[in-house]
């Protein structure tokens, strides 16, 4: 896969969030924050499970420690969560943007919310967040439509059509 295929999945990843995002403001807090038995519990549970993956897995690409989920947590309140989650991914954007094609074959060691030491090529590491983010945004789409809510389309071929239509910027 070319840099350029591995910047646009990076695009891809913040533009599939943010839809995801603006589908689910029409929740109610209540709906946003109910159990509904899916293995993160409900909306919110899947958005954090998501966000902590992003924050942890780049965190680890720039070097950082990643220690324990607990570092991760999202801020209080919806919007600031928003946010604060939209920044980080302008920053993995960003990120991607500056790397050179050697860069993206360069071994990341870090070790793993269990201690356990591992080295993996930052584009495997990012194939591997774009897959992890579509398969749970997969999952809050069936978790709106259990809510009564109808769900955007975040399909990777949504976002290349958005892109040659220009909508995108």
């Amino acid at each position: 896969m070319s840099t350029n295929d591995l910047r646009h999945h990076v695009r891809y990843n913040s533009w599939a969030t943010q839809r995801v995002l603006e589908s689910v403001r029409a929740l109610t807090s209540e709906q946003y924050s109910r159990g509904l038995g899916n293995s993160y519990g409900g909306v919110e549970g899947t958005l954090i499970h998501i966000y902590q993956a992003d924050q942890i897995w780049f965190a680890r690409l720039e070097g950082r420690p990643t220690g324990s989920l607990a570092a991760f947590q999202p801020p209080a309140g919806r919007d600031a969560f928003e946010r604060d989650w939209l920044a980080l991914l302008g920053r993995m954007i960003a990120w991607a943007e500056g790397l050179s094609d050697t860069d993206w074959d360069r071994v990341v060691a870090y070790r793993n919310t269990k201690g356990e030491a591992l080295e993996t090529p930052a584009r495997w590491i990012i194939l591997h967040l774009i897959n992890h983010n579509s398969y749970h945004r997969g999952q809050i789409t069936t978790l709106l439509r259990q809510l009564g809510h109808t769900p955007v389309g975040t399909d990777l071929l949504y976002y290349y059509r958005d892109l040659a239509a220009g909508r995108m910027a």
